[in-house]
């Protein structure tokens, strides 16, 4: 139980670290941050939560009482954890193309925010060793199997706390994954250092190895960059070529410098000058290094996908900024909240956390998907039968059946219908076109109560083009794209109709979506043979 009670401690201390951190930056009061306990099974897909601070469409990713933080994105996928009081720690992954999360690890014990490249997942997280005694390795999760592995085998404490000017005592990043590739820094050898990992070989190899204490690396191909640590006069960054073996110090003199991570042929950071931390990039084919930024205001937390550079940016409070190298342009993404934030970016897309709700959630922007045109507009014509109930989106009352509701963004929509004498209807609807959503409602009484319930099926029906009239039953409903929910469970005649093309009549009996392709109407044949659905008969 003591053992228990130390780990957990350690896990809470974690992210208690976190949010100190954040409010040693602002002035903030640490206990500002609260951990909302709730008994939410898992974080909800929500829908757009609006603008950002220069107009970026922002969607929100999550909506749940518990605190979703430290999101890591890689091309389709967003990496989360989900904190509950007490330090209970699961981790989720997203697939934005399908707009659908999966817990795939629940209640683990991560002493560093998990990191992600491609199918491979990866964290530091205290596990016991033959005698019972608990110490630090480095655990990965392959997506694609779905099967988890330890790489380091020894109480090496692959994690690190570092001090660093007026924000001390941050446990920093201490591994990163590109591809196949793994680095991590440890202390086998007495002190921190470097090695690289390969994930599907299982080949590894030491990449530094001095008398100073080497820490938090980033890698992105073969090349691989990490701190040196100089005393308290602040670290050194060190670059490393795995092909060539060249290995450079690519900052001079120390300074007190953080959160380097590298992509491609970029270099950046977060360095203490006048006051505050500043972003700095460093370009490696022309060993030229660049201020990002000089505000009187820390930036924080920078990453790198590509010419884009995103960071945590400080003044009043938190928000995110992103900038293109290939324009020497910035733009606010999110503006100033009360809380910190952790951005990520991979191509065009940027995630964060923050607790704009009350408590943290998982936000996500494109930088090619600013609002100063007119939204796309999704209407979703809602019935039910019988016609008058009550209807809520989101927990918000939007009228009666039959209604038309409006959405400016594509999304997963939670609706409910309510009516005397019926029982309520709850689901989501993925929103990512126009359509016809009619419900047929349960009545409630002693007969529906005793016995089984009837087996049910929906329809969903969708045309080519679209906007044909859809009967049911010999009963008009709407128009498609279509979905009927809650029929009894066999055949059920559908007919298509919409001027200038031939009618559609068909039999369905199953949940499966049909889409039809209608037949322009016309007066012409081939020989005695009139064409249906394209085809002879």
């Amino acid at each position: 139980m003591k053992i228990g009670m130390t780990r957990i401690c350690r896990i809470v201390g974690f992210f208690l670290l976190v949010v100190m951190i954040s409010a040693t930056a602002l002035g903030m009061q640490p206990g500002d941050a609260v951990l909302v306990d709730s008994s939410d099974p898992a974080p909800r897909a929500a829908l757009g939560a609006g603008e950002g601070a220069d107009n970026f469409q922002v969607v929100q990713i999550t909506n749940s009482t518990k605190d979703q933080i430290l999101p890591r994105i890689s091309g389709n996928r967003i990496l989360w954890m989900e904190v509950e009081r007490g330090g209970t720690v699961s981790l989720y992954l997203y697939d934005i193309a399908n707009r659908s999360a999966e817990r795939i690890i629940e209640r683990f014990s991560p002493l560093t925010h998990p990191e992600i490249s491609g199918n491979w997942i990866g964290w530091v997280e205290d596990l016991s060793d033959s005698s019972g005694q608990f110490f630090p390795c480095i655990r990965v999760y392959d997506i694609q199997s779905g099967t988890t592995a330890q790489i380091t085998q020894y109480p090496a404490m692959p994690y690190q706390t570092s001090e660093s000017q007026d924000i001390t005592w941050e446990r920093e990043s201490t591994l990163a994954i590109s591809g196949d590739g793994i680095v991590w820094h440890d202390k086998r050898d007495g002190n921190m250092d470097i090695y690289y990992g390969n994930l599907s070989s299982g080949d590894w190899d030491v990449v530094a190895d001095s008398r100073k204490d080497e820490t938090c690396p980033s890698i992105s191909g073969d090349r691989v960059i990490w701190a040196e640590q100089h005393g308290m006069k602040g670290y050194t960054i060190h670059l490393y070529n795995l092909t060539s073996r060249e290995r450079k110090q690519i900052t001079d003199l120390p300074a007190m410098r953080r959160n380097q991570v590298i992509s491609g042929d970029y270099v950046v950071w977060s360095e203490w000058r006048e006051g505050d931390y500043d972003i700095c990039c460093y370009n490696i084919s022309s060993g030229n290094t660049t201020w990002i930024t000089e505000e009187p205001a820390h930036q924080l937390w920078p990453r790198i996908s590509g010419n884009v550079i995103v960071w945590s940016r400080g003044r009043d409070g938190y928000g995110v900024s992103a900038y293109d190298l290939s324009t020497a342009t910035e733009t606010r993404i999110l503006a100033d909240l009360a809380g910190p934030v952790w951005p990520d970016v991979d191509g065009n897309n940027i995630v964060w956390s923050d607790n704009r709700t009350g408590n943290y959630d998982v936000y996500l922007c494109s930088l090619g998907n600013r609002s100063d045109t007119a939204p796309q507009l999704y209407t979703v014509r809602l019935n039910s039968v019988p016609r008058g109930a009550d209807i809520s989106v989101n927990n918000e009352s939007r009228g009666r059946t039959p209604a038309t509701l409006s959405f400016d963004r594509a999304g997963i929509c939670p609706i409910k219908l309510e009516k005397n004498g019926f029982r309520p209807y709850t689901t989501t609807l993925d929103i990512s076109a126009s359509m016809t959503f009619v419900v047929n409602l349960e009545r409630e009484g002693p007969g529906t109560i005793s016995g089984p319930r009837p087996i049910l099926m929906s329809i969903t029906v969708d045309s080519v083009p679209r906007g044909a009239n859809v009967s049911v039953d010999g009963a008009v409903h709407g128009t498609t794209l279509f979905k009927m929910d809650r029929l009894p469970s066999g055949d059920h005649e559908v007919e298509l109709t919409l001027e200038g093309y031939q009618s559609n009549r068909t039999t369905v009996n199953s949940s499966e979506p049909i889409n039809i392709t209608l037949i322009p109407e016309t007066n012409e044949t081939d020989g005695d043979r009139p064409l249906l659905m394209g085809r002879y008969v």
